[in-house]
């Protein structure tokens, strides 16, 4: 098909490759022929203890516990780090924590539907979740996606189109798909062609849009929870759509969807003729057929650049999801080879993991930057500030048993769980003849679906995205964007100094990490590394240890010097980021 070949530089290479080894070796030779073109001294390979820290929070968005760091830096096995990538990428949090990573993409931070939105995107991220812990093939994810069909409480993935709103826009349906998927920024051609692909015009966006034009999110307002649902309707005759914008008393909202449908009638792939078939269910399933098809060099390209850039902080073109003719990769040839060996094996997202985590240039010192590297060079490390699930993630990672679990628990309470229980107060004054005056009805059994299904998610992760989503918003902008990590605002600096989870972590009653450690060690010295460890994940150097020892041994209260300790490591900048 032209638009097959419209997409392509050249075929993915159609023989998987049966190790990932010789890539992750790829990977090293590419980055090192810049290093020695641009005389660029690279930094050192990481010590264990950067190491551990950093492909914890890298795989599972959560550094590990201090006696994980400890075990791992005692291990003396040559190939502990291979062992220990493997025993991450087999995690169940490995999932939970690229869905963090990719829920923001999808549906930026603050573009909520109020409540509702926080719990939808909960749904889609479980279900997202799933699919990166076993390992289903990107692909198949991004279609079932992008031809998602049916309610929520059915098909979590049709909460991509419902979190655009009601009814979902066609334009941004089309140009975050392109983008999310594909990389291409298309939608810049929505109100006039693009100014410097010259490819790309008006009519372009047109055609491209017209695959979104039949789907429709409707939902019952008057029943609680509420179902989102999507579906698909062949396209209406334009001689009816333009009698109905003659109809007396027609809204906005109405008119906005009738002069989508006569806008976006036509779809077409770039430089592609256009699609015949008036079957509007066939349309969203073109689409995805493009987005995922091997021979489109671009969406390959782009899909493993994304995830290279979560594990570097930037990728191999940037920005990151813009692939145009000016924008062009800082590795052409190691893009080429990991997009070829992500399509010829099967779009597998652990593989690539494995291949990235394995290589030299991911396990570099953040140490030691020579002056003249630049960020694409990828020489050293890049000291990347945590994001809100990691930050929490930290905290909540340096405690043992569920008591503190619990007491964060009724204040993230998802949407869900908040009506199960209002509609069981509600029976309850119904049994006692007390029922309010137009009181919502409820959908029981709907809301046991979405309670269940927010059950797999477990309350820690739970109570993390809840704690995270308020945490964003402190950074929030006049136009209501949100951070997606630590900025340093004057709110967040407080959260972290003087927020409820620090305190209850930094106190010394039972349950804290201070506690833990000043029960469970007897002296300065065990106590100061124990601290270390489930902070930074390494022991204090001699000069920490010999300055701090002297501190807390002089103290009149050793708890209360612990506690300034533990606040003390917490807000430095090596706890604030992955490095």
């Amino acid at each position: 098909m032209l638009w097959l070949a419209q997409a392509t530089t050249r075929p993915a290479s159609a023989a998987p490759v049966p190790e990932p080894k010789a890539l992750s070796q790829r990977i090293d030779s590419e980055v090192e022929a810049l290093w020695k073109r641009d005389n660029i001294k690279p930094a050192a390979l990481s010590s264990d203890a950067e190491f551990v820290r950093r492909v914890y929070l890298d795989t599972l968005g959560v550094p590990p516990t201090g006696a994980q760091a400890d075990a791992f830096l005692r291990d003396l096995s040559k190939d502990k780090r291979a062992t220990l990538i493997e025993t991450l990428l087999a995690d169940p949090r490995f999932g939970q924590h690229l869905a963090d990573l990719w829920m923001p993409i999808l549906r930026e931070r603050g573009n909520d539907l109020g409540e509702l939105g926080v719990s939808a995107g909960d749904v889609m991220a479980a279900w997202l979740a799933d699919q990166f812990n076993a390992d289903v093939p990107f692909n198949q994810t991004i279609t079932a996606l992008v031809t998602a069909e049916g309610p929520i409480s059915k098909n979590p993935a049709s909460a991509y189109y419902a979190l655009m709103g009601f009814p979902a826009p066609v334009p941004d349906a089309a140009g975050l798909t392109l983008k999310n998927f594909a990389g291409m920024q298309l939608q810049c051609a929505q109100c006039h062609d693009h100014p410097y692909e010259t490819a790309w015009k008006q009519s372009t966006f047109r055609g491209v849009a017209s695959f979104f034009t039949p789907i429709e999110v409707t939902a019952d307002f008057y029943t609680q929870p509420i179902d989102p649902t999507l579906v698909t309707k062949d396209p209406l005759p334009r001689d009816m759509l333009q009698a109905y914008l003659k109809t007396p008393g027609i809204d906005a909202d109405a008119i906005n969807r009738v002069n989508d449908l006569l806008t976006y009638d036509a779809p077409q792939f770039p430089g592609d003729t256009p699609v015949k078939s008036r079957d509007g269910a066939s349309w969203r399933r073109l689409m995805a057929s493009w987005l995922t098809s091997t021979r489109n060099r671009t969406a390959m390209q782009y899909q493993v650049n994304r995830f290279w850039s979560f594990l570097f902080g930037s990728g191999l073109v940037n920005a990151v999801d813009d692939f145009n003719s000016l924008n062009t990769p800082s590795h052409p040839a190691l893009l080429d080879a990991l997009a070829d060996d992500y399509a010829a094996n099967g779009f597998r997202i652990k593989r690539l993991y494995r291949t990235i985590l394995n290589s030299r240039t991911w396990q570099l010192s953040s140490a030691g930057v020579d002056p003249k590297a630049l960020p694409w060079h990828f020489a050293a490390s890049r000291p990347r500030p945590l994001t809100p699930e990691q930050f929490f993630g930290a905290l909540f990672n340096m405690v043992e048993g569920q008591g503190f679990i619990k007491a964060f628990s009724r204040q993230t309470l998802n949407t869900y769980q908040k009506l199960s229980q209002f509609a069981a107060l509600l029976e309850l004054q119904r049994k006692q003849g007390q029922e309010p005056e137009n009181a919502p009805k409820f959908n029981l059994a709907l809301l046991q679906v979405y309670e269940k299904r927010l059950e797999a998610m477990g309350p820690l992760w739970q109570i993390r995205r809840g704690l995270s989503a308020q945490y964003a918003q402190l950074s929030s902008d006049d136009e209501r964007v949100q951070s997606e990590s630590l900025t340093g605002s004057v709110d967040q600096a407080l959260t972290i100094l003087n927020g409820e989870v620090t305190r209850r972590l930094g106190g010394s009653l039972n349950g804290s990490l201070v506690y833990a450690i000043m029960r469970d060690h007897e002296d300065a010295p065990h106590r100061i590394s124990a601290l270390f460890l489930a902070v930074l994940s390494r022991k204090p150097t001699e000069a920490e240890y010999t300055r701090l020892r002297a501190i807390v041994e002089d103290a009149a209260n050793a708890n209360e010097a612990y506690e300034d300790l533990f606040f003390a490591l917490i807000s430095t900048t090596e706890f604030a980021t992955n490095h």
